[in-house]
């Protein structure tokens, strides 16, 4: 059972809507609340109220840049969703803000919490507070463990356990045990303008060359019909492929498991080859005399290279597609509820009007509970057993019970 809500309101009208949802599911086990606007700003006296209201069910509070359910979206505005559910054993955890070394205190924090035991863990990172390289190999700590989340719009997220103790930190999320791991599928809001080259040269960050030539050449091939377009100039954004696999190497169908809760819907393909998943990342300068771009640390020789603009049509056609494809993996089980996380640069300002997305996820799982946020950043499944930060991302999680 599991009961979700979504409103336009202040600490009043939230203490109705959790008391509300408490009602609905007497033997509650857990439940999220995305807060925005004001409350997002007052997240610790929410947290305070979920505690007193919830007392004894253990859940996270995050601060969004706008809130979702299967009713529509609410953006610009004080206001709250969340979703409350019975079934599992839910534990908050926290990454302290200043630990030494963020990265193995994240891999100890999930070591500790989850092991190696089957579970989910939900993360909500302060922005700021996440760098790519700390999701490397963070599968390996908990390797029975599905993971995604997403980047709170401000502040931290705040935990309350089933004691009733807040908690909070630079990284705060929910691990469930007991409970079969969500199917979750991701898909990025872009078009891609070239294919993918691999990396040959990089120095600090600014990638030289790829596919034998200059990357500046490359960026400049892509764009050139851009400016033959009417209208605004879109945002051009680099996109990061793994380097290729082995073939059938780690993926679903070797290992024998079609419905993979940590495999990725079809991303977009400027050809006919298989679908190549990437990870968008903002081109954060020029550097004209090397003919380079610089793009961070995630861009190392070997990766492949290819640019892509934001695009509307390329976001309805993703989520459309992953959640057509988590609806067919879900076939024999039955749907409880689902999370969406989707990040701030998708929405309204992106589609030019309201409820796009939580149209298509109403069309595709009728009255589900959903509940979800406008996120900062996206932590998203690539390939088995390890995750990415994304950008201009929607993550869809459907959590289910065995029929």
């Amino acid at each position: 059972m599991a009961r979700s809500f979504s409103a336009t309101c202040g600490p009043d009208g939230l203490v109705h809507h959790l008391a509300e949802l408490r009602s609905a599911v007497p033997s509650a086990s857990g439940g999220v609340i995305f807060v925005s606007g004001q409350l997002a700003q007052r997240a610790a006296g929410v947290a305070e109220l979920v505690r007193s209201t919830w007392r004894g069910i253990p859940a996270c509070v995050v601060p969004a840049a706008g809130v979702l359910s299967e009713r529509g979206e609410l953006e610009g505005d004080t206001g709250a969703s969340g979703v409350l559910w019975a079934g599992g054993r839910v534990t908050p955890f926290a990454l302290p803000e200043r630990a030494e070394d963020p990265a193995h205190a994240l891999r100890e924090t999930l070591a500790r919490t989850i092991g190696h035991r089957a579970a989910t863990a939900i993360l909500f990172a302060r922005p700021g507070a996440l760098s790519p390289g700390m999701l490397e190999g963070l599968g390996s700590c908990a390797p029975g463990a599905c993971l995604f989340g997403a980047g709170t719009a401000s502040g931290a997220a705040l935990g309350v356990t089933s004691q009733g103790e807040l908690i909070e930190g630079a990284v705060t999320g929910l691990a469930i045990t007991g409970f079969a791991p969500p199917i979750v599928d991701a898909s990025p809001a872009a078009r891609l303008l070239s294919a993918f080259h691999p990396i040959e040269e990089v120095s600090g960050g600014v990638v030289l060359r790829a596919g034998g030539r200059s990357a500046l050449d490359l960026l400049s091939a892509a764009t050139a019909t851009l400016g033959e377009q009417a209208g605004a100039q879109p945002l051009v954004l680099a996109a990061l492929a793994d380097p290729p696999r082995e073939p059938g190497a780690g993926s679903a169908a070797a290992r024998g498991d079609a419905a993979d809760p940590a495999a990725l819907g079809p991303a977009h393909s400027t050809n006919s080859s298989p679908p190549v998943r990437y990870v968008l990342r903002p081109i954060r300068g020029i550097d004209p005399s090397r003919r380079g771009l610089l793009l961070g640390d995630d861009a190392r020789p070997g990766a492949r290279l290819a640019f892509a603009v934001r695009d509307a049509a390329a976001g309805r056609a993703g989520l459309d597609g992953i959640a057509r494809q988590v609806s067919r993996s879900a076939l024999g089980s039955a749907p409880r509820f689902a999370l969406y996380l989707s990040c701030a640069g998708r929405g309204q300002g992106l589609y030019g009007a309201p409820d796009v997305e939580a149209r298509i996820l109403r069309q595709r799982f009728a009255d589900l509970p959903i509940a979800g946020m406008h996120s900062s950043f996206e932590i998203a499944p690539s390939a088995p057993g390890e995750i990415k930060l994304a950008l201009y991302t929607g993550v869809l999680a459907l959590f289910r019970a065995p029929s």
